[in-house]
């Protein structure tokens, strides 16, 4: 069930069976966090795939490629997502979503820059050094079409539980705001409360110059949807309660809880490793990279 992150907080606090005294609502909302840390850490599955799109009209691509010399081909960096966990794949593309190449060799950043150390290919291999991607041949090496796009497909972690949309005048269109301990203004004109306005002056251009004719509001944002609060709370749950009863030293109610974790994310993972291998034959390539 879709819960907000009040009442998740207050769920685990009616599971660990601890009053305020004991446990704060700040240490649960801090095991909360902690579980969804160690979640992303291992959970595989669709609802954390995410793909960043690396434009080359926006010049990042170009202007980021090192043009190739005797000895070393070209290479292109690009930043690294700051939601990314794990890399699933990186894609060269046109300007019609179609794939030019796949950077399908990773090597470790020592081998990547000796220009003589042994490759199992010669192209289309990248490294990762802090929190750049680096990728070699360059941008638009290939010619077996006009590059438009880098893309990197990606496992990430989500929002924060406590996220809530911004109080602007498009998410109040959209009926993602309320009231209730609401303390950002948007401002109105009288007798019409299907428009909102970001600024006073806005407002009273609206009402023909008269500001008297103008009022306001104070809006808080609703809760950005989360995959694991709304559709696996249980998983955060058994996480955050490990995590309380470490806090209060019940080292037996904190082991059971933290094997009920990650008994329930081995149990997703599994699902999804199912739900990849049904529907047809499978197909994939695998590279030992020497360690086969």
């Amino acid at each position: 069930m879709a819960l907000t992150y009040t009442e998740l907080t207050t769920l685990v606090r009616t599971w660990c069976n601890r009053d305020e005294e004991v446990v704060s609502d700040s240490v649960i909302q801090d095991a909360l966090q902690y579980a969804a840390d160690k979640v992303y850490r291992t959970l595989r599955v669709p609802p954390l795939e995410n793909v960043a799109v690396f434009v080359d009209t926006d010049s990042d691509l170009t202007n980021a490629t090192v043009a190739s010399t005797n000895i070393n081909p070209s290479k292109t960096e690009i930043q690294i997502p700051q939601d990314l966990t794990e890399i699933i794949a990186i894609k060269e593309t046109d300007s019609a979503g179609n794939t030019i190449r796949v950077f399908n060799e990773k090597l470790d950043i020592r081998t990547f820059n000796d220009p003589y150390a042994e490759r199992y290919t010669n192209n289309n291999y990248f490294t990762r050094e802090r929190n750049v991607l680096i990728l070699s041949p360059g941008f638009g090496y290939s010619n077996l079409g006009t590059a438009a796009n880098i893309e990197v497909y990606y496992y990430r972690r989500l929002p924060s539980l406590s996220a809530k949309y911004a109080v602007t005048v498009l998410n109040y269109a959209a009926g993602l705001l309320t009231t209730s301990g609401g303390s950002t203004a948007l401002y109105f004109v009288n007798g019409n409360t299907t428009t909102a306005y970001a600024t006073q002056a806005e407002a009273t251009t609206a009402a023909g110059g008269n500001q008297g004719n103008t009022n306001t509001a104070n809006y808080i944002g609703l809760d950005v949807p989360h995959w694991l609060r709304d559709e696996n709370e249980r998983l955060l749950i058994y996480g955050a309660l490990a995590q309380i009863y470490a806090f209060t030293q019940d080292d037996m109610q904190a082991a059971k809880f933290d094997k009920l974790f990650y008994s329930e994310i081995a149990e997703l993972n599994s699902a999804d490793k199912q739900r990849q291998s049904s529907g047809g034959n499978v197909q994939m390539n695998f590279n030992g990279r020497g360690m086969i």
